[in-house]
């Protein structure tokens, strides 16, 4: 299908240097982030909804699977052969990766002091 859209300049700037990322960036704005989160993410989400204490988010390590797919990803992205949804989940993770690093330096400022 072809769609013609008329976006202000500013925006036409922005998007003008990679084209070719338009229907990613489609997908993701249209996406429900949590209906159709990658596996990885769905792991840290369910940790988190557990309301671990703060020891235990700073021991949280995602599992082998978690790890291989994220490998995957980025080994994907170096040979520049992701597909419009792979960039998309690849891009997510990046975020929960940020997010959960915030988290993490916020639970070391709270976990209990030791003797």
């Amino acid at each position: 299908m072809q769609v013609t859209i008329e976006i202000p300049d500013d925006l036409a700037e922005r998007l003008d240097p990679q084209p070719e990322n338009l229907v990613a960036l489609i997908k993701r704005g249209l996406r429900d982030r949590w209906s159709e989160t990658s596996a990885v993410a769905q792991e840290v989400v369910d940790f988190l909804a557990r309301g671990p204490r703060p020891g235990e988010i700073l021991a949280f390590r995602p599992s082998e699977q978690s790890v291989r797919r994220v490998g995957e990803l980025l080994e994907k992205n170096r040979a520049g052969a992701l597909t419009a949804d792979e960039q998309v989940e690849l891009d997510e993770l990046a975020s929960l990766n940020h997010l959960f690093s915030l988290i993490k330096a916020h639970a070391r400022q709270h976990r209990p002091a030791t003797s």
